[in-house]
């Protein structure tokens, strides 16, 4: 008994002091590393002007749509390298005949609105090989319509569907857009969701910095104002950044103008809309990260208050990307009940706070030769929803969708814009009004059309506005549902 309860407390001894220097380890392999972090977070800050080729690996950048549209005009304008247009594509899938009608409207819109780019259709086989299906003779129109007017520029490809197991919602075959990955004869895609309506087309999303490989906007419905102001906190007071807009896209046009890297001047999303903590040091010392290697693994998986949106991505096709997918994420998520392509994206692929640490990992690795791959897009010109234009508590989300920063006027006045104004700049406008159905599932505008309450209406005359904007989307579209019986 004495020897046992001697071998108890040398055991207890042992345990306590591996668990201590295991704790004084962590403590200065922590000190260490803020140090390290915070030391990069201020060199950037200081040198940016003067940096080319290094870029700063503790940021996820979002870029403006003067930017955006400003590097496009250069590209269009640069007559001695003109555009190769078969290099470009945008892409829609289609698993039912409705999705079908929608890429042909869309496709139809795209053409009217001068895109030269290739349209590319995912098509699933099971539409055109089943021909028992009651909607065969009218899924096999729409597509001989889809090509014959589309001609050349339009390109038809037959897809086995991605579908869920022993799940039979109407999410079941999402991850079929994940084939979208795999488009590698195209320099570059833009991903459309076809449950939308376009406002124009979207070319100038082909030519944002070359080195991106993923862009699109964030799931801004996620979010609340009170959200909205601890972001704008966050860049003023922790990160000592600007939120006037302009500071940014003056400084970014100059670049652009002289040809000079532009990555580390794009405003940054506020580290707290992605991030456990108040900043993105204290994060990634409070990760359980092991001691043999830092940034591989035990990130957190603890939800982010922002996410990237699914419905339309800016890509750089990569075959070994997509065998990656199709190898281990696809797999894994088919497994998960209630998780479906969005999901891949955000707590797999594309999960901000992974990017963040592997950005950091391989640019403590490769320095110089480290080169970002994710950039956010803004949210009120690529991903509005329709029902956003309806809930009046989300248009303060709508007038400023770089994500920390606002649109100022000389006078440091933020500059007022309303729906009409929002939904106007709109490029993509995506049908989600839940819990009503997508605009196809009714027969006429009328049975969900907008009504003003004149009892509770704090506005009568900007509600009624409103309901005239959402209820001219649904009938513009219903009307356009012609096409697809043409």
């Amino acid at each position: 008994m004495i020897i046992w309860r001697r071998k108890f407390r040398f055991v207890l001894f042992i345990g306590l002091g591996v668990a201590i220097v295991s704790c004084i380890v962590r403590a200065v392999v922590q000190s260490q590393l803020n140090k390290e972090i915070k030391y990069f977070k201020r060199y950037f800050e200081q040198k940016k002007d003067d940096l080319e080729g290094l870029y700063n690996p503790l940021a996820i950048k979002q870029i403006p749509e003067e930017t955006i549209d400003l590097m496009y005009n250069l590209r269009v304008a640069a007559k001695k390298e003109p555009i190769e247009w078969s290099r470009y594509a945008y892409v829609n899938y289609a698993t039912d005949g409705n999705y079908l009608c929608n890429t042909l409207i869309m496709f139809d819109s795209l053409r009217k609105f001068g895109t030269k780019a290739k349209l590319v259709l995912l098509i699933s086989r099971d539409l055109v090989e089943s021909d028992s299906r009651p909607d065969f003779d009218q899924i096999s129109k729409m597509l001989d319509q889809l090509k014959r007017e589309g001609g050349d520029q339009v390109v038809v490809k037959y897809v086995d569907n991605i579908v869920k197991p022993s799940d039979t919602s109407q999410w079941s075959p999402s991850m079929t857009k994940l084939l979208v990955f795999n488009q590698t004869e195209y320099e570059r895609v833009i991903f459309l969701d076809n449950d939308a309506t376009l406002n124009d087309k979207l070319d100038e999303l082909f030519f944002i910095p070359d080195y991106i490989q993923f862009a699109a906007p964030v799931s801004y419905w996620f979010l609340s104002e009170g959200d909205l102001a601890e972001a704008y906190r966050e860049v003023k007071q922790y990160e000592k950044l600007p939120v006037n807009l302009a500071r940014y896209t003056d400084k970014l046009h100059d670049r652009v103008k002289r040809g000079k890297m532009i990555y580390n001047h794009l405003p940054s999303l506020p580290p707290n809309l992605y991030l456990n903590t108040e900043n993105v040091a204290q994060d990634l010392i409070r990760s359980k990260f092991s001691l043999a290697s830092l940034f591989d693994h035990h990130v957190s998986d603890k939800s982010t208050k922002v996410k990237l949106a699914s419905n339309v991505m800016v890509i750089k096709p990569s075959a070994k990307s997509f065998a990656s997918i199709m190898k281990s994420s696809v797999p894994a998520f088919l497994k998960k009940e209630g998780k479906y392509d969005g999901d891949v994206i955000n707590d797999d692929l594309f999960n901000l706070r992974k990017v963040l640490h592997t950005q950091f990992k391989n640019f403590r690795r490769l320095r110089s030769h480290f080169v970002p791959s994710v950039l956010v897009l803004p949210y009120a010109r690529y991903g509005l929803l329709t029902g956003s234009i309806k809930d009046e508590g989300q248009h303060v989300l709508l007038r400023n969708d770089v994500l920390g920063c606002k649109r100022l006027d000389t006078s440091g006045k933020e500059i007022e814009k309303d729906i009409t104004a929002i939904t106007r700049n709109a490029k993509y406008i995506h049908f989600s009004d839940y819990p009503l159905g997508k605009p196809w599932q009714y027969q006429s505008v009328d049975e969900i059309k907008c009504k003003v309450d004149d009892k509770h209406a704090k506005d009568i005359n900007n509600a009624k506005k409103i309901c005239h904007l959402w209820n001219d989307f649904y009938s513009s579209y219903l009307n356009s549902r012609g096409l697809c019986a043409a």
